[in-house]
């Protein structure tokens, strides 16, 4: 527990359970089995269960305890949106009063959002120092309420919950694409739920410039932008207004991005001027007059990675103007660096093998890209990260934002609902980077932690939560995961195709303990491996093999040491036991680049009748699974601005396209999946070698668990 916040209670807690980490030597306290009877995101930093609950038919604000805190009217509104969030009615014969202390004012940032709930005798007690720490009891208040048929209902507990990290953010790359306002403030509005502060927006990038500047229309004229990239699409100076005010009654606060001086194609188009030049950086410089008055955050993103710098005075010059309208500058990292008190924003860890610089004030977004993510692989890397390599907060390191780019074309913006794993990364990432972790478990990212350990305990336990929000708040928004700790594997491989991937091997003909190939004995893994996506190795392993480059052990699983950096097929194995013969649905893909960053995502499409390029398959029962007809073809590179980066995706990838419908018989069903990597018929692009298969049940937009289902790894 982090003793940072502390307030005197006036109560007994002689009948209370603490609900939090019990010392198991996991280094992320995992909530007590006697669980209170919601799901928490994030999880506080202490909750003291106690005896007894009640019901009531809706919440009232004390009035006298309302008027004496600062921000009264705000938070009386706030507490309005729980009541209307619940469908309570306005007058009720049972009411839960809620009564307010004002606490002295802090300055520092993590205290300021610190809080104490009290829930007992009919009422609640909400104690803190600023708005954003009423807000925040609010929103675990939201999250404590249950649903009964005829009322609500609150369980008794004391909880105190100060954040690990005072940035806790989302950046939205709608400089590439284009979102409305309304769908932002909809987004925004869940994300507050899960105590989010930080939206971040990217509103220029090459495709185009997204800002209103009424001296300069050109910017924002139709011909200036990517034909593929809604062009003529902006905000208007009046809508990012409205929507930083929006925010503030979120306690959500806008970092706005101008990326200089790469990712600005949309510059010379529209200007008919280079950027690095005195004449381009002076236009720039009057467009920011209109643009930085917008925004009331102390800190502004000017960019700088990616580019090569021809203009040596272009960014210490650009700096120097931004400070002189009194903002805080933010770059990114690996970008511009010579500024040791500019905020850098790290981002190359993982792709380029750049560390975190400790030295200067950092916001961590390493391995917090979602356009490199699917649904049940995000969840678990983005769970066992570290923010800012620190386990709490200090004054250089502010907190971490979890980024969308949108490299590729989007067909629409509520892709970024449905392509992404958005809201199942979100939330996992908002229990990060508020209770925050001691250790980085990157060998933990790639592959989900062995049953009977305290990470796999910690792991379920979230997941458990998880799928709870799922079910109860997501009910007509895509949500897109599965639980997953429970399927386990064996696996076998790699076997030699000599760049025929889909050759068959034995395992395909008989299930055997060991087989006999080319005088080399192979086994099946020993132990089981955990997971419903199953990693053989991770992207970044071999994210640089286009120049020769390899890091085999950077996010290890099960198969590194087998796999090294060759090609090959692996087989996978497991027994799902069925209580009944069933109709479900298969949630299934092999491999794929199927994100959305940039020359990345290069793997080719599927032949018709094929589960994917490499030559992958999979079988039920011995019988081959049948894939469903593609919808889209492979494409090739052409460069930026055409051709594939410009071609929506559809049904790419395994976790936002139609699940196959399969038949479970009664006991047990064999499933074998042949598990392929390696470069032919002309292609050079695949980056994964993993597979995802969760028997599902499917109503059109969620996949939800099967139940009943056990699952046997071997069998003699």
């Amino acid at each position: 527990m982090r003793v940072r916040f502390k307030i005197v209670l006036f109560c007994s807690i002689f009948f209370s359970t603490v609900l939090y980490g019990q010392d198991t030597g996991w280094a992320l306290p995992t909530p007590d089995s006697n669980k209170l009877p919601t799901a928490l995101i994030p999880y506080p930093d202490e909750v003291i269960r106690q005896k007894g609950c009640f019901s009531f038919s809706t919440l009232k604000a004390d009035i006298g305890s309302l008027d004496k805190i600062k921000d009264h009217e705000q938070v009386g509104k706030e507490l309005n949106e729980v009541c209307m969030f619940w469908n309570m009615p306005e007058q009720a014969p049972t009411v839960c009063k809620v009564y307010f202390e004002q606490l002295p004012e802090e300055q520092d940032a993590l205290k300021r959002e610190a809080y104490q709930l009290v829930i007992s005798d009919n009422s609640v007690r909400i104690s803190a120092n600023s708005f954003a720490g009423f807000f925040n009891a609010l929103q675990t208040l939201r999250q404590l309420i249950k649903e009964t048929s005829d009322a609500y209902e609150l369980s008794n507990c004391i909880i105190n919950d100060v954040p690990a990290f005072s940035i806790r953010g989302v950046m939205l790359d709608v400089g590439r694409n284009y979102a409305a306002t309304p769908f932002i403030k909809e987004m925004i509005r869940k994300l507050s739920y899960y105590k989010i502060n930080v939206l971040h927006l990217h509103l220029t990038d090459d495709p185009g410039w997204r800002i209103e500047v009424k001296g300069m229309p050109e910017l924002t004229a139709p011909s200036s932008f990517w034909k593929t990239r809604q062009p003529g699409k902006y905000y208007t100076q009046e809508e990012l207004i409205s929507l930083e005010n929006y925010c503030t009654t979120l306690n959500m606060r806008i970092i706005p991005e101008v990326d200089m001086p790469g990712h600005s194609a949309y510059f010379e188009k529209a200007t008919g001027l280079k950027l690095q030049t005195q004449q381009g950086m002076a236009t720039l410089q009057k467009a920011l007059d209109e643009v930085i008055p917008l925004f009331k955050d102390s800190f502004f993103h000017i960019g700088s990675d990616e580019v090569h710098f021809e203009m040596d005075s272009f960014m210490p010059e650009m700096i120097k103007y931004v400070r002189s309208k009194g903002k805080e500058v933010i770059t990114w990292y690996p970008g511009y660096s010579p500024d040791s008190k500019a905020i850098r924003m790290c981002w190359g860890e993982n792709e380029a093998a750049h560390p975190i610089d400790k030295t200067a004030r950092y916001i961590d977004s390493n391995g917090f890209y979602m356009d490199y993510m699917d649904s049940q692989g995000g969840m678990l890397q983005t769970f066992f990260q570290q923010p800012c390599e620190v386990p709490v907060g200090n004054d250089n390191a502010l907190g971490s934002i979890m980024c969308v780019w949108t490299d590729g074309a989007l067909s629409s913006e509520q892709r970024l609902l449905e392509q992404y794993p958005f809201y199942p990364c979100m939330l996992t990432f908002a229990e990060r980077i508020w209770r925050g972790s001691r250790e980085k478990r990157r060998d933990l990212m790639a592959q989900v932690p062995s049953k009977g350990t305290p990470e796999w305990s910690a792991f379920a336990e979230f997941e458990d939560r998880l799928v709870y929000h799922r079910d109860h708040y997501f009910k007509h928004t895509p949500f897109a995961y599965v639980k997953q700790a429970e399927i386990k594997w064996r696996i076998i491989g790699p076997f030699d195709h000599k760049g025929i991937n889909d050759t068959s091997f034995e395992p395909e003909r008989l299930i055997k303990k060991e087989y006999i190939v080319n005088n080399t004995l192979m086994k099946w893994t020993p132990s089981p491996i955990y997971g419903g996506e199953i990693q053989i190795r991770n992207l970044y392993a071999m994210f640089n093999a286009h120049q020769g480059k390899y890091r085999l052990d950077h996010w290890p699983t099960a198969m590194s040491p087998a796999v090294g950096k060759g090609d090959g097929t692996c087989y996978a194995l497991t027994y799902i036991n069925s209580p009944e013969e069933q109709d479900v649905y298969l949630m299934f893909g092999l491999n794929g680049m199927w994100g959305h960053s940039g020359g990345y995502r290069t793997a080719r499409a599927p032949e018709q009748g094929s589960w994917d390029f490499s030559g992958g398959d999979i079988w039920l029962n011995d019988e081959r699974v049948s894939p469903p007809h593609w919808p889209f073809e492979s494409l090739p590179w052409t460069g930026w601005g055409k051709g594939r980066i410009e071609t929506p995706l559809t049904e790419e990838g395994y976790f936002y396209r139609p699940p196959v419908r399969i038949k479970l018989k009664k006991g047990l069903n064999k499933v074998l999946i042949r598990s392929v990597f390696g470069h032919w018929k002309g292609d050079n692009g695949q980056r994964k070698w993993q597979f995802c298969c969760i028997p599902v049940q499917w109503d059109g937009l969620h996949y939800t668990e099967v139940e009943g289902l056990e699952y046997v790894d071997w069998i003699e």
